[in-house]
């Protein structure tokens, strides 16, 4: 199932219309929601990425989310004025899943965000610009929480940086505004420093859902 639009707004209304028409219950780890399999966003105009509405337009706390991602940082002090909500997942104050440590550090010392811009500045047409998130030992190890994003692919193509991100699993209503701000962020940041245009961003979901308890505000907002 494919939603496209110009903003963030746009593939929201289509997506949560969608969800609460055609979204098959499904029990998880977490609770239950209603759940859309295979999904796809396609965002024409990204820096449209922060909703206009009251209740999604939430930029505060997707900054700081962003900032938290660019420092490095894994610790529940430095995210938790933002989003509380992680500290239901934080292990002795560290959040193992954080997203900032295997983007700038992983591994202990590879640096994927400069890595991908020495590789598109020498070979502008490649197809392995890749950031890695996802590692095999997040499921081989038990871990309270752990990344729902896979992977961002950077295609450099006419002079315009388009972005594809792949994520296991995606919270329509709590995470995915917050992603879509985040990662159209990191895009627009790699195509200045490339000095290229912005192009399109995708976004593919194995599991789009929303939670049974936030239905009523997901249709507030529609």
């Amino acid at each position: 199932m494919e939603f496209s639009g110009d903003s963030l707004d746009a593939i929201l209304f289509k997506l949560y219309g969608a969800l609460e028409a055609n979204g098959q219950l499904h029990v998880g780890s977490r609770g239950k929601t209603r759940e859309l399999i295979s999904v796809i966003l396609h965002i024409k105009r990204p820096r449209a990425r922060v909703s206009i509405s009251e209740n999604r337009g939430k930029f505060f706390s997707a900054l700081g989310e962003l900032l938290w991602y660019l420092s490095g940082s894994n610790t529940l002090k430095f995210i938790e004025p933002y989003v509380r909500a992680y500290k239901d997942d934080a292990v002795g104050g560290i959040l193992e899943g954080a997203y900032g440590p295997r983007l700038l550090n992983m591994r202990s010392g590879i640096n994927q965000f400069d890595s991908i811009y020495q590789l598109l500045k020498e070979k502008s047409g490649s197809r392995r610009a890749v950031i890695q998130l996802f590692n095999a030992e997040d499921i081989a190890t038990v871990h309270k929480e752990i990344p729902c994003t896979t992977t961002m692919q950077f295609h450099l193509r006419n002079g315009a940086l388009h972005m594809s991100v792949t994520m296991r699993s995606n919270d329509a209503y709590l995470g995915l505004p917050h992603d879509v701000f985040c990662f159209t962020m990191i895009q627009e940041m790699m195509a200045r420093r490339l000095g290229v245009e912005i192009g399109n961003y995708y976004q593919y979901v194995g599991s789009m859902h929303v939670y049974e308890k936030h239905l009523p505000s997901m249709k507030k907002y529609v």
